[in-house]
């Protein structure tokens, strides 16, 4: 390689040497050929030459290691950040107060351009002030919100694993952490059908208010639902489950009436008469007594309902913006066994719910929310239930006082 060199150098320089050579017979002849300048012009080329390639080699080796690492950058999945902050100030019926924070981080990633997971944790700690001159106290919980693995196979997404779930308006289901196997079917651009089979699990990685107690019982959750969306703010849906032993079945709606006006509703149905008692000595057939499972007033035999309506104005989306949202709830006794996977479950219990809420909002920021939340209602309990000494339970004020300031990135 090198000798080829040598000569393509040499074959160049005689080609520029030939007309001066040539063109002048008689200072050619008399002229004698200076070899030492000749090797040394043909030395310099050389080195020039080389150094050419080697500078080429450079630049190729150096393209070539920049595209293999957008290669590898592109290849290689990128997780996505999201999540929340809360806090906020509590006062109820019991006149006290309980400061509230909480912070939730999801993580989200695709998976060889085909799984998308998600792994999310929730961490939230309540501070109650003395209640009846008592003491005061303290719970810190860290749940695993979301742990799940999806596919897209055409117009149907799939996804396993703990996560969120959201029916309706979310009166009877709008609950994170509950283990299940989802599928989401667009049938058409307007129509949808979502179903859901699993468990109604809470997943707490801690939860310091447990103490000795047993786990808490699961229970089969299995649901469909089907929804129409007549534009982007308008739709209206139906849907039927079970939370084991309940079976449900709802109706739900949302539309604009004029220019920031709107209004939505949902209806809840549970047909299943015989309420399971949480005391063992009274249902020995369908409750552990120890578990947490069963209601503590039973005895009426009849199926529950539950609606709520909501008139809004306005949305809280962007920095000055703000929406107020007047609602009404009327929620029997013993239509949810467990209050932790309704949207309302700071204030609808076993117990029952009647009355009015007012909820303002105002956006400080493109991503922070304060909010102010205000409820006046009351339990509203059937007489024929009764608790293991006969005794029914009696209409009692259930208000709160809720502001809370909310950051989400």
């Amino acid at each position: 390689m090198k000798n080829q060199k040598k000569a393509l150098v040499l074959g160049i320089t005689a080609a520029m040497l030939m007309p001066t050579y040539f063109g002048n017979t008689a200072e050619a002849a008399a002229a004698e050929p200076d070899v030492a300048a000749m090797q040394a012009e043909i030395n310099d080329l050389t080195a020039r030459l080389t150094d050419l390639e080697n500078s080429l080699a450079a630049a190729k080796e150096k393209q070539e290691a920049a595209k293999s690492a957008k290669k590898a950058k592109k290849e290689s999945p990128e997780l996505k950040w999201s999540g929340s902050i809360k806090t906020g100030y509590m006062y109820d019926e019991t006149k006290t107060g309980k400061v509230k924070g909480e912070a939730k981080i999801l993580a989200t990633t695709t998976v060889d351009k085909t799984y998308d997971i998600g792994v999310g944790i929730k961490m939230k700690s309540t501070s109650s002030e003395p209640n009846n001159g008592k003491y005061s106290s303290e719970k810190n919980k860290i749940k695993l919100e979301q742990a799940y693995v999806g596919r897209s196979f055409g117009p149907v997404y799939l996804r396993a694993g703990v996560q969120n779930v959201s029916l309706g308006e979310g009166l009877w289901l709008s609950k994170a952490s509950v283990n299940q196997f989802t599928a989401n079917y667009k049938m058409t651009p307007h129509d949808s059908l979502f179903a859901g089979y699993g468990r109604d699990s809470q997943d707490y990685l801690v939860n310091d208010t447990n103490d000795d107690k047993p786990p808490t019982r699961t229970r089969l959750l299995k649901f469909a639902q089907y929804q129409h969306d007549f534009s982007k703010d308008a739709y209206a849906g139906l849907y039927f489950g079970t939370q084991q032993p309940e079976r449900y079945f709802g109706i739900y709606g949302s539309t604009p009436i004029v220019g920031k006006l709107g209004f939505s509703a949902e209806y809840v149905h549970n047909n299943n008469k015989h309420k399971p008692s949480s005391d063992a000595s009274i249902d020995k057939k369908h409750t552990s007594g120890d578990a947490g499972y069963g209601y503590d007033y039973t005895g009426a035999n009849k199926s529950t309902d539950g609606y709520v309506l909501s008139l809004n104005y306005g949305k809280a989306k962007k920095q000055g913006t703000w929406g107020i949202t007047a609602q009404y709830l009327n929620v029997d006794q013993n239509l949810f066994m467990d209050d932790n996977y309704t949207d309302w479950d700071d204030y609808i219990t076993a117990d029952g719910f009647k009355g009015y809420g007012l909820i303002l909002d105002y956006a400080t920021s493109d991503h922070s929310k304060l909010s102010l939340l205000r409820y006046w209602a009351h339990t509203n309990p059937d007489g024929s239930n009764v608790d293991s000494k006969g005794h029914a339970l009696e209409e009692s004020p259930h208000y709160s006082t809720y502001l809370k300031f909310v950051t989400k990135f």
